[in-house]
């Protein structure tokens, strides 16, 4: 696979972020509890392990908890997905507290995540490891995987029926799985292993094994050697193109594909060395959100066109005061993308919940004529509204506004609801 120039895509920051978050559990799970989430009627759905108690917990959209399990002695990182009928599938690794059953299993619920039915065992090679990835193929048949020593195994079925080892060396990590619009699967990880390491990318065959050799995308970048991250993210969007990121030491690092192909990469600058990062696709299936954590913040950026170019508004929110990142999930919505990390601190690990909403960015120019043009990303903003120095104006179709009768210098401040505003000095 020849791999196109990396390109640079300018940013520009809108400092102030969205509303303050809300946590969604006690400080009662691990470092490395990695939330599930599932966009539903309504919002999200959580789930979540608490390897203390030995439980599964889902939070629906209406902000109410129900205890899957309780009282095993094994738990692990649960997935969540939806299969065409609405039913919703939880897979968890674990063991029953009679010992009788131990591997991945899977419950299931056809109200929303109020009740669910189960455990039913899974492929008996399964083990009580995290399920690290799930994703539905274009006939509505579940595949998710586990990782270890010698293999990334992922199954297929609604029980995991079939098995297929995905990469044998020692070792890959933090795995994701895409099923582009066309039905082609895809997986994308992390590797140490001394024959084959980076950020690997990989086009699966019918049963779920590689259909060819893993390629690291991230050759040419300044990717991390070591990341902390919890995932590699891979995602599909509705117009046949898939996206895989990974953390650079000044960049987050995307790629863009389609039906297995390299067509861009491209990076957005973070004037540091993030820690998670994660990519969500609106439900619209054309909107790409590019999260990141960095510092005390967490970042993200919408992009309408990625796969063909992008000029990234940078959002942030900022964390809890004396809280670290130890894993980040989103969840594209409609207009806006939804984050949940589990943070940590000195009283332990909890999750937490933020919205982050698109930003817009200002070009002021006085010739040949005193305009503004108010863009989100690549696309002009219609009806954004100018106040300032006593004038109120808005922006056309095109995003433009004129500023005819604005003092110069004059700060002027750019609203529109369902975005982050910005301001800007009349030249």
């Amino acid at each position: 696979m020849r791999l196109p120039a990396l390109a640079l895509a300018a940013v520009a920051l809108v400092p102030s972020g969205t509303a303050a978050g809300a946590w969604l559990t006690k400080d009662q799970l691990s470092n490395h509890a990695d939330p599930a989430l599932l966009q539903v009627k309504g919002g999200v759905l959580v789930a979540y392990a608490i390897q203390s108690t030995g439980a599964v917990a889902v939070l629906d959209a209406g902000g109410a908890t129900h205890t899957v399990l309780t009282g095993w002695p094994a738990v692990s990182d649960p997935k969540l997905i939806r299969k065409p009928d609405g039913t919703i599938f939880l897979y968890v690794g674990g063991s029953t507290p009679d010992l009788k059953t131990a591997g991945v299993v899977r419950f299931s619920s056809t109200n929303g995540g109020s009740t669910w039915t189960g455990p039913l065992k899974t492929n008996a090679a399964s083990t009580i490891g995290d399920v690290q990835a799930v994703a539905l193929r274009r006939d509505g048949v579940p595949i998710f995987s586990q990782d270890g020593t010698g293999f990334i195994n992922v199954y297929q079925g609604d029980n995991g029926e079939s098995l297929g080892n995905a990469f044998s060396p020692c070792c890959g990590y933090y795995e994701s799985l895409a099923v582009e619009s066309s039905g082609l699967a895809q997986l994308a990880f992390w590797s140490n292993a001394s024959s084959k390491s980076g950020y690997l990318y990989e086009i699966l065959d019918a049963s779920g094994t590689p259909a060819g050799q893993a390629v690291n995308l991230a050759a040419g970048t300044d990717a991390q050697a070591s990341p902390t991250i919890n995932r590699v993210p891979l995602v599909a969007d509705g117009a046949g193109n898939t996206f895989m990121s990974w953390p650079g030491t000044a960049h987050v690092n995307i790629a863009a594909l389609g039906a297995g192909k390299l067509n861009r990469k491209f990076a957005i600058r973070t004037a540091g060395s993030p820690k998670q990062v994660a990519l969500a696709v609106e439900t619209d299936g054309g909107k790409l959100w590019v999260l990141w954590t960095r510092g005390a913040f967490l970042w993200g950026t919408r992009l309408r066109d990625a796969a063909h170019g992008a000029t990234p508004i940078v959002v942030r929110t900022r964390l809890p005061a004396g809280r670290t990142s130890y894993a980040l999930e989103a969840v594209g919505l409609s207009g806006r993308v939804e984050a949940v990390l589990n943070l940590g601190g000195s009283a332990g690990y909890a999750l937490w919940r933020a919205q982050l909403l698109p930003g817009l960015a200002a070009k002021a120019v006085r010739k040949p004529a005193p305009i503004v043009r108010i863009r989100d990303d690549t696309a002009g903003v219609k009806g954004a509204t100018l106040r300032g120095g006593g004038r109120v104006a808005h922006t056309n179709v095109k995003g433009r506004a004129s500023l005819k009768g604005f003092k110069r210098h004059a700060r002027v401040s750019v609203t529109k609801p369902g975005y982050v505003g910005t301001s800007f000095r009349v030249p």
